[in-house]
């Protein structure tokens, strides 16, 4: 049951890596850019309605053991229930969003300890546009309804911009730096 839930799951996300495109997009009014129209890939989620039966894993905004963690530095994803995948870094962390005990979503990373079966997926495609913050911008974990901030951007900061998200809403998916750690998140654009 496990390795036919393991196949399926494989065969969707390489279906929908397929049909996700690239979309030329310009900087918007979050920041400027070096460049005035870049490419910055368009991603989605791919709904996994069962779970992927890993147990609890725990989350970071970014890629990294030593990346920024939401909760108070527990932020935690139960992967036997309803979760949504993003695909697969390098170097095998997987980019999830889960909906938490209180109703809230959160985007982040499970690191490839908890998903040794797992890393044959597709990798995510991001961009790395370095951009200026042009006025103060709120960093969230949720692209979803009733998102709050986890990281404030002051005017003049660096971020980069990985991708487009656009299934609820008009974001940008960034990278930049959290109380000194590496953080991943979304800002309005």
């Amino acid at each position: 049951m496990k390795k036919a839930l393991c196949f399926l799951l494989v065969v969707i996300v390489s279906v929908s890596f397929v049909f996700s495109a690239s979309a030329g997009t310009s900087i918007g009014s979050s920041g400027s850019s070096k460049s005035k129209k870049t490419e910055i890939p368009e991603f989605l989620f791919i709904n996994m309605k069962d779970g992927i039966g890993c147990g609890v894993c725990p989350v970071y905004t970014a890629p990294s053991l030593d990346a920024f963690r939401c909760a108070n530095g527990k932020a935690v994803c139960a992967t036997d229930f309803p979760l949504y995948i993003g695909g697969f870094n390098d170097d095998g962390w997987l980019m999830v969003r889960y909906e938490t005990n209180k109703g809230a979503v959160r985007v982040g990373y499970i690191p490839p300890s908890y998903l040794k079966n797992f890393s044959y997926w597709k990798t995510l495609d991001f961009s790395y546009v370095e951009t200026t913050a042009a006025s103060t911008i709120e960093v969230t974990d949720n692209p979803m309804d009733n998102y709050s901030a986890f990281a404030i951007l002051d005017e003049g900061e660096t971020y980069y911009i990985l991708g487009d998200y656009n299934y609820h809403g008009d974001w940008w998916y960034i990278e930049c730096t959290v109380d000194g750690l590496i953080a991943r998140g979304f800002i309005a654009k």
